[in-house]
């Protein structure tokens, strides 16, 4: 099956992942800009906020995923590390899994798809999902809307999102769909039972 490369994935990225025993990132098709491919939503006290990796093409509307490399620039990093600590510090399960969130931000992989890979490892091994994952070795065009490429590819979902605790849920209605960073700061290791339901 294949998937595109995702910064910290949204919920319903990883809960297809998470129905897997084996995916493929496709790293040789083109790369979309304002995508979930560089950036991810997190929930802040005014509420959904996007955090957009700054990203070099050297192809410009032509570039391969595979080509796509992260902005040495440092004060992105501090901006999306800044963002997460004042939305999460209170988060129940911050303080366990923030510092490793931290390191993840601050690695220095090159391209883009080795940075979100060494995210993606970590991920799986905190939600306790035995998934391999290699890479494309070409593109391979999407049979239908079905395929992971295209359906989790989208700002919104029409799927529905069972409800947890947010960090803001005393002022904010919910907000699904957001980044598996928001579910799992918010639910732990709990965050594997939400999805993969019983």
């Amino acid at each position: 099956m294949f998937y595109s490369t995702n910064y910290f994935g949204t919920i319903p990225y990883f809960q297809s992942i998470a129905r897997q025993t084996a995916i493929t990132i496709d790293i040789h098709e083109h790369y979309k800009k304002q995508s979930w491919r560089s950036r991810t939503q997190i929930l802040e006290s005014n509420g959904p906020m996007y955090l957009s990796v700054p990203v070099i093409r050297p192809n410009g509307s032509q570039s391969l995923v595979s080509e796509i490399e992260v902005s040495t620039d440092p004060g992105w990093r501090k901006d999306h590390w800044k963002a997460i600590e004042s939305s999460y510090k209170h988060a129940p399960y911050f303080f366990y899994y923030g510092p490793q969130l931290k390191n993840l931000i601050e690695q220095k992989e090159k391209f883009l798809y080795t940075f979100n890979h060494e995210i993606l490892k970590q991920l799986l091994i905190w939600l306790d999902l035995d998934v391999e994952v290699s890479f494309s070795n070409q593109y391979i065009q999407p049979e239908n809307r079905e395929d992971p490429r295209i359906k989790l590819d989208q700002k919104t979902y029409a799927i529905e999102q069972k409800r947890y605790i947010q960090v803001f849920s005393d002022k904010l209605p919910f907000s699904p769909n957001l980044s598996i960073i928001d579910l799992l700061l918010n639910q732990g290791p709990l965050a594997r039972n939400y999805l993969i339901p019983r």
